[in-house]
């Protein structure tokens, strides 16, 4: 009788408790989504910490405009928004106006936002007109546009009088309707389809009338900042690669162009590549970016300033272990500049004097990345600033006093029970230490998971590597209490050149930083007790390439997600052997001649390809379709299911490159991935008030 009566209580108390678990569940799924949208959709200032600023200062140093980067995940759109900051009032915000609005894959350009020299009007590309430039009254908003036929405007420059604009025109010839076949260079897939040119024009700021035009054998080339005007509006300085009649060459040079006569002449003592010249405040020096050796992805960057004639060159910063690789360096006054370097995951500022090359460090913060630099009336410097709580910002600080104050920022808002911090632990031979980036879930010991994350290049880890902006999404897996590594294997930047060089000096792409990564994984795992067997793997570009591999060659994993990586090294090898990307391939990764046995059969034993056959890991492939991954993800999905028992699934997204930039893919990316690590690993929601109001996200 006992048992028949309680029966139906331990049923009603079974289902109550399911649907408990249900509810929690429910709760969490929908704690994530609110997350990932609010990710994906917050407000920033967009472009990475090495890239020109979308901000500018004006000449008085009273007020500041910047582009604000938001998305909508329901229309799948993202917008550009122009916006003024009255410094001088207390800090109100006023919106300029909506420079551009992309929906469904739609490419979006660069805005690169400037004052005029008087601080009455704000040039930026695109805006109002797709191709050129538009022109903003500073306190009315009002707006006019400058065009060029056949010509598409990439930067914008005022002269120092402000009569004047000087503005980057690239021309492409494209072909109207063959009906005929037709002869290519050996670079066909660069030039199939029309050569691209980009010339510098001086325009009347007034009217957009073409006043002069650099020479067609110049086609100008940086890396962020390709010319500068003189202090005296009297010429430009800028890099470009030269073709004259009788020989061609990719080498970029400085340029001394006198806008009044006409006249061009090359910077002299010039041995390597340089890049982005800047003119002094008092105008009897040049900064600019130089290759180190005989290319700029082996060699790395130096900062170089020289005389107006170019020949008394002095190397004020280079990439090694004290400063890191510079960029964007920017003058602060007539005798120091100050630039920003990458070194151990972070990217602090640096200034250095123009007379004898002393450097030191200006400010930095924990795992944070500063960016371009504006210099304010007193010496204020302005920058971005990115970090795992807050991507895409403007800061401000007092050089003597370094404390940077956001002034654009919607504040990091949520106090999300995780935390990132810097480790570190030995290479398995001892042979380098290995740092990495851990960000720790808050769970139950019990229920503790750990996945490895691996970053693109292979490049320093940096915040974008981990925050809103990266491939990969965080928000998920800490909910389901994963805590988060991010290492930064042999072959990335920020720890000298001998760490930087291993790949293609050691002719050893996975096998090594592998070891690396199961390291790390050690490390973790004893250091929060988490158990081996809870281990998931997810990696983007040469991180799905490690990640591929991984699943093939470890059982250290018990799931792994591959996005956009290369699985076989033959055959990319060979589409790359006598092409224009050969050389930047052998300097990235070293993978040498193809057609010599020995190289072809370090390729193939490297290949994540050749490792099918004892996979391990079930694998989640994620590839664009517009990108050269699906060709190998469709290799690897296809060989593995003819001759692997381990499920592998293949998710492509539509009208997408190299990454997923869609705000409404980017979230069913996240989500996928999340159900797949999910399917893997049993998690458990955490039960807390926290979850149930998803950390009082509205």
């Amino acid at each position: 009788m006992k048992t028949v009566l309680g029966t139906p209580r331990f049923l009603a108390l079974a289902c109550l408790l399911s649907h408990g678990a249900q509810a929690l569940a429910s709760d969490a799924h929908a704690c994530f989504d609110r997350l990932a949208t609010r990710a994906i959709e917050r407000p920033r200032v967009p472009g990475s910490w090495m890239e020109r600023p979308q901000f500018d200062i004006s000449a008085d140093g009273t007020s500041l405009v910047f582009v604000e980067r938001s998305a909508d995940v329901h229309e799948n759109a993202v917008t550009d928004r122009l916006w003024t900051i009255d410094l001088a009032q207390g800090g109100s915000r006023r919106l300029v106006g909506t420079l551009q609005s992309k929906h469904d894959g739609a490419p979006l350009r660069v805005d690169n936002p400037s004052f005029s020299p008087d601080g009455t009007q704000i040039a930026v590309l695109g805006g109002i007109t797709p191709a050129g430039v538009t022109i903003f009254e500073a306190s009315r908003g009002t707006a006019r546009t400058l065009n060029k036929d056949k010509a598409t405007m990439t930067d914008v420059r005022w002269s120092p009088d402000g009569r004047l604009l000087a503005v980057l025109l690239l021309r492409r010839a494209m072909p109207g309707p063959r009906r005929s076949g037709y002869k290519v260079p050996v670079d066909w897939d660069g030039s199939r389809d029309g050569r691209s040119h980009q010339s510098l024009a001086i325009l009347d700021a007034a009217n957009g009338e073409t006043l002069a035009e650099t020479p067609a054998a110049y086609d100008v080339t940086g890396i962020n900042t390709a010319y500068s005007w003189s202090p005296d509006g009297r010429t430009i300085a800028f890099s470009a690669q030269h073709s004259g009649a009788r020989t061609s060459s990719s080498r970029s040079g400085i340029v001394i162009w006198d806008i009044k006569s006409g006249a061009v002449e090359a910077l002299g003592g010039q041995a390597q590549s340089d890049y982005d010249p800047q003119w002094s405040p008092d105008g009897r020096r040049l900064a600019f970016l130089s290759a180190g050796g005989p290319d700029l992805i082996s060699s790395g960057l130096q900062l170089v300033v020289s005389d107006r004639s170019g020949r008394a060159r002095r190397v004020m910063a280079k990439p090694d272990d004290t400063t890191g690789s510079p960029y964007l360096p920017t003058w602060t006054d007539a005798d120091h500049l100050a630039f920003v370097a990458m070194r151990q995951m972070e990217c602090p500022v640096f200034t250095v004097a123009a007379d004898d090359g002393t450097a030191s460090l200006l400010g930095r913060e924990d795992l944070t990345c500063f960016g371009g630099i504006r210099i304010a009336p007193g010496g204020r410097l302005f920058m971005t600033r990115q970090s795992f709580d807050t991507p895409g910002e403007v800061v401000a600080t007092d050089p003597r006093v370094w404390a940077p104050v956001a002034l654009t920022g919607q504040g990091a808002g949520l106090r999300l029970p995780w935390h990132a911090k810097a480790v570190t632990w030995k290479s398995r031979h001892g042979d380098f230490d290995i740092h990495g980036v851990l960000i720790q879930a808050n769970a139950p010991k019990e229920d503790r998971a750990l996945l490895v994350s691996l970053p693109g290049g292979p490049a320093m880890v940096t915040p974008d590597s981990y925050n809103d902006d990266a491939p990969f999404l965080p928000y998920g897996p800490l909910l389901d209490g994963f805590s988060i590594l991010i290492p930064n294997t042999r072959g990335r930047g920020g720890y000298g050149r001998a760490f930087e060089a291993a790949l293609r000096e050691r002719k050893d792409y996975v096998d090594a930083p592998l070891d690396d990564v199961l390291a790390g994984v050690d490390y973790v795992s004893k250091a929060l007790g988490i158990p081996k067997s809870r281990s998931a793997l997810v990696g983007f570009s040469y991180g799905g390439i490690l990640t591929a591999y991984a699943a093939g060659n470890t059982r250290a994993f018990q799931a792994a997600i591959a996005m956009e990586g290369v699985v076989d090294f033959y055959t990319r090898a060979l589409l790359e052997y006598g092409g224009p990307n050969q050389h930047v391939a052998n300097a990235n990764m070293g993978f040498g001649n193809p057609y010599d046995i020995r190289d072809r059969q370090r390729l193939l034993a490297q290949s994540p390809l050749g490792s099918i056959d004892t996979l391990q890991a079930p694998v989640l492939l994620e590839c664009g379709a517009n990108s050269l991954g699906p060709n190998d993800c469709l290799k690897f999905f296809r060989t593995a299911h003819a001759r692997s028992a381990v499920p592998v699934e293949l998710d492509i997204y539509p009208r997408t490159g190299h990454q997923i930039l869609e705000p409404a893919l980017r979230l069913d990316a996240a989500r996928r991935q999340r159900a797949w690590l999910r399917k893997w690993i049993a998690v458990v929601p955490a039960a807390n008030e926290r979850v149930h109001g998803c950390y009082g996200l509205q």
